[in-house]
């Protein structure tokens, strides 16, 4: 009975041709416009190295500076220009732009910025590394004080100088045409929640006439539900993986080449994005036609501060909303998906992952309770 209904309803969808365009047709086209506007200035737009400043006052930066100026981008290329100086020269260095920011060292390092952007992240992202392996060094040592008598130190002091100047972007040039193209996967993903609003809306009596004749079967409501948002899963993430195919394939985007990580990003983002359809449908008090409008201006708004329309929105938002971040399904994907490319750590991936699970479960729990409570007084 249940493969039956599935099957059913899988032949219903496919007879859908607005859903089938938005998820399989739309995502291709725009892919193309992205590849014809962008894949030249993408070639253009490798990043070289960024000037930065560093106050020298303090002798205890001497090891954090010789870090700085060999950390490279790829074999020969270093990631910064370091400009040194005291206070008042780099602080003036920032406000002719000579520099992207600039770092007081005292107890750990503080990075000073004028503007927000791509260069300013990654240095933000290296400091945050360097910090990272710093209080691993200095937790082994209160653990363990005895590896400072005995020399050992010397060993893992040199394991961290090499991780941070060789290890900590892959020896890549960070391309951030990409994130378009993450946040077109992204947009894919959320499209799922035009299936699941169009799944809900057909079992419940007060929205449609064909959902009207379904609640007088004899079917319980709640395994219809499911057989029916599982076959709208079905045909969503097959829209996700032709988009991934033709991104790969035919327009050859390069996303690090860690293609089951991917999957699994597409994966749960597609299951997000069709319990977001859901849970919209059911907790909104509107007519049909509002409850669309209003689905589709939270797509498109997720799309937007994940990046879709301008990288800068990106990291404005991280740098003074992140909360907004962490709840925007869009942003988690792209994100994820941007951390797989850059980073060797897996950390901010499974934690972007962990994140698009806990909403999608959140989604799915309203959406069940509140259709598993109503009820018709006729129908």
């Amino acid at each position: 009975m249940f493969f039956r209904i599935y099957k059913t309803r899988l032949k219903c969808l496919l007879r859908n041709k607005e859903n089938i365009f938005w998820s399989f047709g739309f995502p291709i086209l725009l892919s193309i416009f992205f590849y014809m506007a962008f894949s030249n200035l993408s070639k253009a737009e490798g990043i070289e190295s960024i000037p930065i400043g560093l106050v020298v006052e303090e002798n205890v930066i001497v090891p954090f500076k010789d870090i700085l100026e060999n950390v490279e981008i790829t074999e020969g290329k270093n990631l910064f220009k370091v400009k040194t100086g005291t206070l008042e020269e780099v602080k003036d260095l920032l406000v002719r732009e000579k520099v992207e920011g600039y770092i007081v060292f005292k107890d750990k390092p503080v990075l000073y910025i004028k503007n927000n952007g791509f260069s300013q992240s990654i240095i933000k992202t290296f400091l945050d590394t360097y910090e990272q392996k710093s209080q691993t060094i200095n937790h082994i040592i209160q653990l363990n004080p005895d590896i400072v008598k005995n020399g050992q130190i010397n060993l893992i002091s040199n394991l961290f100088h090499n991780f941070i100047v060789d290890g900590g972007a892959k020896n890549k040039n960070p391309d951030n045409i990409l994130i378009y193209f993450y946040s077109l996967l992204a947009l894919s993903c959320i499209f799922g929640a035009n299936w699941g609003f169009t799944e809900v809306v057909n079992i419940q009596a007060d929205q449609s006439n064909i959902a009207a004749r379904i609640n007088v079967a004899p079917t319980h409501k709640m395994k219809l539900l499911l057989c029916n948002l599982l076959a709208a899963f079905t045909l969503h993430f097959l829209s996700v993986l032709f988009l991934l195919a033709f991104l790969i394939r035919v327009l050859n985007v390069a996303f690090g080449g860690q293609l089951n990580y991917i999957l699994i990003t597409c994966f749960i983002g597609s299951l997000c994005g069709i319990s977001l359809g859901a849970m919209i449908c059911v907790t909104i008090k509107a007519n049909l036609k509002a409850k669309e409008s209003i689905l589709t201006a939270i797509m498109m708004g997720g799309g937007f501060l994940a990046g879709m329309m301008s990288t800068q929105v990106k990291y404005v938002v991280q740098k003074n909303v992140p909360f907004i971040g962490l709840i925007n399904p869009s942003n988690l994907i792209t994100d994820a998906l941007y951390s797989l490319y850059y980073y060797d750590e897996y950390g901010r991936f499974y934690r972007n992952i962990t994140l698009l699970f806990i909403l999608t479960i959140v989604f799915t729990s309203i959406a069940y309770f509140k259709i598993r409570r109503k009820e018709y007084a006729s129908i």
